[in-house]
């Protein structure tokens, strides 16, 4: 199996004052590093991010477990639908936009590798507001995580060079079962089956806040 890098995007958290008619209505500065720009590499992929790239939320954004968000290219069409004009890679804050793979085809813990770099995946991206924010579309979150389109972070296990074009393939998968979308989908509405949270907090590759939040949610089911 394998994907094609078809646009590379990096920026750095700023400030912004904006607020969108319908919004939550606090009309309030906000940071975020989800407004990116289209570089073609080689760009240099470290262990916590893409040169050039940052987050201002370094909780849910970030960090060794979120060093590269990827997002579905294929899922561009839908929404230039849904928008009625055309949008730019990048428009959902991804680092990478890739075509051939999905929530659907990416699992927890697969292992993928392009030319000099490898990773591995770590857990669904869940937009918040600030996405909203940032395509001027109030909502815009709720209604990301409403089509299972959110993307999917990875964490990076080999440094190197990363360039649009290239491929990134498929090298171990370890837990087909729990696809992105499946894993996205307990995390969001299983509150009460102790076994299938068990059974997401037992795989070793889910980023630790996830891991935090599960053990937290079973503590209480328990």
């Amino acid at each position: 199996m394998q994907g094609t890098i078809v646009s590379i995007q990096i920026g750095l958290p700023k400030v912004y004052q904006h607020v969108v008619e319908g919004d939550d209505g606090e009309d309030r500065a906000w940071s975020s590093g989800i407004f990116k720009r289209v570089v073609e590499g080689p760009v240099w992929l470290g262990k916590t991010n893409l040169t050039g790239d940052g987050q201002a939320d370094l909780v849910h954004h970030g960090g060794s477990d979120r060093a590269l968000l990827l997002y579905s290219a294929d899922h561009y069409p839908w929404w230039t639908q849904q928008f009625g004009h055309d949008i730019e890679f990048g428009s959902f804050g991804e680092n990478l936009s890739v075509t051939g793979i999905d929530e659907h085809s990416v699992c927890l813990g697969d292992r993928w590798a392009s030319d000099e770099i490898e990773i591995e995946i770590s857990q669904p991206r869940l937009p918040c507001f600030k996405l909203a924010r940032r395509m001027s579309k109030p909502g815009l979150n709720v209604t990301v995580m409403e089509n299972r389109k959110g993307g999917w972070y990875a964490r990076t296990l080999r440094t190197g060079n990363v360039m649009k074009g290239q491929k990134l393939e498929l090298l171990e998968r370890r837990h087909p079962d729990w696809t992105i979308d499946r894993a996205f989908d307990v995390f969001i509405h299983e509150k009460r089956d102790s076994s299938v949270l068990q059974a997401l907090v037992d795989i070793p590759e889910l980023s630790q806040l996830w891991q935090d939040n599960l053990n937290k949610r079973l503590g209480r089911v328990e």
